[in-house]
């Protein structure tokens, strides 16, 4: 038994699936397959419950998820002991206010570090191997593995001036959103440059966006109206399986957020 072989049987109990921990692990769901088959064969034992619906384990395949949990810590932080080096994370202004708080990160082990810029410099930085982990709102040009879906709405205060501010990015997906529910060639639209303008000057009335419902759950943002729209919004996360995994982690620890599968349910 190797141990990437109780990683892909870790991944294949959280995906739910082979396919998706196949996607989420880059292999081939061949391969995924065939290592759980083999780990099956020599441990003599059926560890999944195959449906239609993906895998369910089964009691023995619970405690091997139990001595798994316990082995891949422990490797985890032999590895992280010796390198004495935290996760480097890359994101943008909008995913670090909504998903990743200062002071749980100072304190959060193992060590991880926060670096926010446009998602552009971050894919740049992320290929020259300056970060560890890239989360995103934007696909880019490495393997892309939805980390969340993100509930959005129309964000305003009552009686808001009929104007409509969005990003001055153009690849913004709330910005797209928006564009797609309204005509741009009647009504008044404001470019800003910075999230915490924009809420500011939703605030004061001067109009509405579309932005994730996280900032409406904010203590400082409750006195302003939220309407939900159907669509979600994909947030993207680029990095190896085990940077992957500790950052879900954090996720779940800081946010008090549920996983299912590998969507967050609030």
């Amino acid at each position: 038994m190797e141990l990437n072989d109780l990683r892909i049987f870790r991944c294949v109990t959280v995906a739910g699936s082979m396919s998706e921990a196949a996607r989420i692990m880059g292999y081939a769901q061949s391969n995924i397959t065939e290592r759980i088959r083999l780990l099956e064969q020599e441990l003599t034992v059926k560890l999944f419950e195959r449906t239609n619906r993906g895998v369910k384990l089964l009691p023995e395949g619970e405690k091997l998820l139990g001595y798994a949990t316990i082995i891949l810590a422990q490797i985890d932080e032999i590895e992280m002991h010796y390198k004495k080096l935290p996760i480097k994370i890359g994101c943008t202004q909008t995913i670090a206010s909504n998903y990743f708080e200062m002071t749980d990160i100072i304190n959060y082990q193992p060590a991880l570090e926060l670096l926010i810029y446009t998602t552009d410099r971050l894919e740049a930085m992320y290929g020259k191997k300056e970060l560890d982990v890239l989360i995103t709102n934007k696909m880019t040009s490495f393997k892309n593995n939805v980390l969340l879906s993100e509930t959005v709405g129309w964000l305003s205060v009552t009686g808001a001036q009929d104007i409509y501010l969005m990003s001055r990015d153009k690849e913004c997906p709330y910005r797209k959103m928006m564009l797609s529910l309204i005509n741009p060639q009647t009504c008044k639209i404001v470019e800003v440059d910075s999230i915490y303008l924009m809420i500011d000057l939703i605030k004061k009335g001067a109009g509405r966006s579309i932005l994730p419902k996280r900032f409406f759950q904010e203590k400082q943002n409750q006195s302003l109206c939220f309407t939900k729209i159907e669509q979600q919004v994909p947030i993207y996360i680029v990095g190896n399986e085990r940077n992957v995994y500790h950052v879900r982690l954090f996720l779940e620890h800081s946010n008090g957020l549920r996983w299912r599968g590998f969507d967050l349910c609030e």
